[in-house]
Order: C-alpha cells, then sequence, then structure tokens
C-alpha cells in the first residue's frame, strides 16, 4: 500500500531532535559519497494577473533508507519591494487560498511509491535542520544567546532546532512586522522556556550573539558585518540575505551544497538553464521590481559543503573568528530522508490513509 499523510500528521510525527539526527546521518552518507542529489530546476512560465508560474523539482537518494524522493512545487510567484528590501513571494493561488507542493517517496528495494504528502512541514523542518547541524559543529560550543532577523514560516523553526544543538539563554528577534516578531517571541518563550523577546531593530537583535540567523524571503541583504560580534556564527536560509563583507571577514564559510543555484528555465528564452537564484535580467518583465537583487557569488562553489563537514573532513579554523553556513539552496535527499522517517513512523503508529500501490504500477514497458 502507497501512504498519504498531511501536515498535521507529519507535525506529529517528525520533532526537531528525530529530525537532526536522521539528517545528521545523511549528510555524513552525502560526504562519504553514499547519497546523491540532483540539482534543483525551476520552469518558469507565463505571467497571470496574479503573479508568474514556476514550476520547481528537486530530487535525491539516501540508500541507508531504501530512499529517494522527488520534491515538487507548482507555484505562483510575484517580486516586490518590502520593508526589508526584495522581496520574492508564493502566492497562495489554488483552491481554498492554499499552495501546492508535493513529496513523492519511492523504494529503492523494488521502486514502488511508498509516499505522497504535502512538502510544507518537511521544507521548514530541512532548512532549520541544516543551519542547526552546521552549528552544532561550526559554532563555539558554549553558545547561549541567539540573535534572528525574520518571524515567518521558517524563523520559528530556526530557533528551534538551535536550541536543540546549543544550550541557548536567550534569544533576540526583529523583523519589520512588530506584531509578528512579538507573537513569535512568546510562542518561542512558552516552547522553549528560555529568555525570548523581540527588538526594534536588526542591530538590536544581533549584537553580542553567539549565533545570528536571518530566515526571510528578502533578496537584498538584512545583516551588516559591523552588527556582529567577531567570534559569531552566522547561518541563512538563502545567501543573498548577507553582507559581502561577512563572508569576506569570516575565517570559514560552509555552504550547504556546491550545486548553489537553481537551474531556471523560461519560456520564451530557448533551453539553455540560467543558475541563478533569481533570474531577473531573463525575466524582463520584472525588472522593475527584482532590481537590486544580487547574483549568486560564484566563488561559494570553491568552498566545503555540510556532507564534508559531518563526515570530518573539514577542520575548524585554527585561530577561532567568525564563522558562516550558507545555505544556498535546498538538497533532494532532505526530502527523501525526513519523508523515509515520516513514512517510517507513521507505518508503526498507523497514521495516514493508504491506497493501493497497484494504481501506480504498470505492465507495459515504461
Amino acid at each position: 500500500m502507497t501512504l498519504i499523510l498531511n501536515n498535521e500528521e507529519i507535525t506529529a510525527l517528525l520533532p526537531m531532535a528525530d529530525c537532526l539526527a536522521q539528517l545528521d546521518e545523511a549528510y555524513r552518507d552525502l560526504g562519504e559519497g553514499r547519497a546523491i542529489n540532483r540539482t534543483r530546476s525551476d520552469i518558469y512560465g507565463p505571467v497571470h494577473d496574479n503573479g508568474r508560474y514556476v514550476f520547481k523539482t528537486m530530487d535525491g537518494m539516501v540508500p541507508r533508507f531504501e530512499a529517494a524522493a522527488v520534491r515538487l512545487n507548482s507555484d505562483v510567484i510575484r517580486w516586490g519591494a518590502g520593508p526589508g528590501g526584495i522581496r520574492k513571494d508564493k502566492q497562495r493561488a489554488a483552491a481554498g487560498n492554499k499552495y501546492v507542493g508535493l513529496i513523492m517517496l519511492f523504494s529503492t528495494r523494488n521502486g514502488e511509491p511508498l509516499a505522497i504528502m504535502p512538502d510544507g512541514v518537511i521544507q521548514r523542518l530541512r532548512v532549520a535542520c541544516a543551519n542547526a547541524i552546521a552549528a552544532k559543529y561550526m559554532a563555539p560550543k558554549n553558545a547561549s544567546v541567539y540573535g534572528l532577523l525574520g518571524s515567518g514560516w521558517q524563523a520559528g523553526a530556526q530557533a528551534v532546532a538551535m536550541a536543540n544543538v546549543r544550550q541557548l539563554k536567550e534569544i533576540r528577534i526583529y523583523s519589520p512586522n512588530p506584531e509578528k516578531r512579538e507573537r513569535l517571541a512568546a510562542e518561542l518563550k512558552e516552547q522553549l522556556g528560555i529568555d525570548v523577546r523581540a527588538v526594534d531593530d536588526a542591530r538590536t537583535a544581533v549584537r553580542g550573539a553567539h549565533i545570528v540567523g536571518t530566515a526571510t524571503n528578502s533578496l537584498t541583504p538584512v545583516l551588516d558585518v559591523d552588527w556582529l560580534d567577531p567570534q559569531a556564527h552566522v547561518t541563512c536560509v538563502k545567501e543573498l540575505e548577507l553582507d559581502d563583507r561577512i563572508l569576506e571577514r569570516s575565517a570559514q564559510v560552509i555552504v550547504h551544497t556546491r550545486l548553489g543555484r537553481p537551474a531556471n528555465y523560461i519560456i520564451g528564452k530557448g533551453e539553455e538553464p540560467i543558475y541563478d537564484h533569481d533570474p531577473k535580467e531573463a525575466l524582463a518583465e520584472n525588472l522593475q521590481t527584482t532590481r537590486g537583487a544580487r547574483k549568486s557569488r560564484a566563488d561559494l562553489a570553491e568552498r566545503p559543503d555540510l556532507g564534508e563537514l559531518v563526515a570530518g573532513h573539514v577542520q575548524p579554523p585554527p585561530h577561532g573568528g567568525m564563522t558562516c553556513f550558507v545555505n544556498v539552496i535546498g538538497l533532494g535527499m532532505q526530502f527523501a530522508a525526513l519523508a523515509a522517517l515520516a513514512h517510517a513512523k507513521a507505518s508503526e503508529n498507523g497514521v495516514g490513509r493508504e491506497i493501493p500501490t497497484d494504481w501506480f504500477l504498470e505492465d507495459e514497458h515504461p
């Protein structure tokens, strides 16, 4: 049988600590050449009244878990200026004011589809876990203060994940939306049982913090290196959030992957991909709203990646100093690993709905 799960079930099945342990193993396998990913691919379709259509896929395999997965998003996107700079926002364009994102999980033993589930909760967890696993290996061992820029869907998970890898005593949160940052601070204070407070500006949030994280949807920098402690560890959910000087001054920079930019295919622009996080020049009609968003930095492709770090192939800087983990892009193997964990736990506990696997099989040679 093939299992169907929803986000509420996935939330209950996947506590953060379990996700961190599962992905730590997956990254170690990746660093040892025992797991694999394929570059994310974004296909840009036509512009409609509510935005531009984008079809996104990424996939990966973790043989340790006998799992391969495809993660796909069927999105409508808009670009625009916000308080923190240029923003790229998914629109709730589907029926019921919803988004469309799926993970399809397959068995590497017999090829059968094991499960189909929405991607939203796992997307949030896998981003937070990547940053927290990097901090586990890179941040000061006695780190106790976390400065967070952002108060949206990703931000809360970042804080919870960091609290799982370091004994945090204080979290400071800033975002341009006072109501959202106050609400997130209250939620995290109750959940984590530590001092969590919203502050009125980004500099106050990160001043003196041992770990600093950005979790925004800005395509322009939100964090200035001059605000940071010289020994701070810095993370992001995308590289465009960071001031270039953070990378220049860091004693060590680790990237999530050297497959750092998606392959963008744009209707009407030929079949050659454009490798960039936001291919604004090719999206000519959007130049007025995306101007100012920076290109990805090619030199990141020369940095060590997280798999190598977890596998022990990268040593810490000998004389300390600022460190930085650049979460350049997601990996399909993250979805394979966490979807496999959700499937295993759901099967063990009788969670979800089963449909006949035979519906997806065929007699004809594909």
